[in-house]
């Protein structure tokens, strides 16, 4: 073949090539159009991911200005004599500053049991109320409970020996009769010896001596007895 039919066939190739490489920047061009377009999507798949998330007044912030919207709601007391129609002031914080109560709307799910007035919870009956607190788009609750105080308690258990392994419910009386027992909290000296859940059973763990402990929240009264723990 001569020197002239060679360079002949290379312009051709040269023809050929042109138009498909024009033909592919053309599409290119056309989706980088279309994902600028539709927000970095293309047939609605996200090719691009931006976390974002309102504010409490609307606006448009990122992971870490969202996580700083924190609402909080506090009360000087937990639990509530129904006798004395007790009160406790209620506090609500917003990213850990003390907020003006008369901003925030406070409701209680149960105003039979507990009424709230410019911050002011007051005891009505026996049973629980959930607190809630809100301002702009930011909420927050507590569990008050409103209870008949326990003025004396006393263990009734007559065994004083668990074997490991094995477990005794801790029995006692409390007094008045009507008196609410959930303020009861139970402790073990060493729970490497026996332990206590909550509601008063004691598991041997190991051998040895323990003292179980019960404390009233409310009232802070307390009584102890000794147990022992063998093989």
């Amino acid at each position: 073949m001569s020197k002239k039919g060679t360079n002949k066939k290379k312009k051709n190739t040269k023809v050929r090539i042109l138009p498909i490489s024009m033909i592919v920047f053309i599409i290119l061009a056309v989706m980088a159009i279309v994902i600028i377009l539709d927000k970095g999507k293309i047939a609605g798949y996200s090719l691009v991911k931006i976390e974002t998330s309102l504010g409490p007044n609307g606006e448009v912030s990122g992971p870490d200005e969202a996580t700083q919207n924190k609402m909080e709601i506090s009360a000087e007391k937990r639990y509530l004599s129904s006798k004395k129609d007790e009160e406790t002031e209620l506090t609500v914080f917003v990213n850990g500053e003390k907020v003006d109560i008369s901003e925030v709307e406070l409701t209680s799910s149960n105003e039979d049991v507990v009424e709230i007035e410019d911050g002011i919870a007051t005891a009505v009956s026996d049973g629980k109320s959930t607190i809630t607190a809100k301002k702009d788009d930011l909420e927050a609750t507590i569990d008050l409970h409103v209870i008949t105080p326990i003025k004396s308690i006393e263990f009734s258990t007559t065994n004083s020996t668990i074997k490991v392994g094995k477990s005794l419910q801790m029995k006692l009386v409390a007094k008045p009769s009507d008196a609410s027992i959930d303020t009861l909290k139970y402790e073990s000296s060493d729970e490497d010896i026996a332990t206590v859940n909550s509601n008063g059973i004691v598991t041997g763990v190991a051998p040895g001596k323990v003292t179980i402990t019960v404390v009233d929240k409310y009232s802070e009264i307390e009584k102890k007895v000794n147990l022992t723990i063998r093989k």
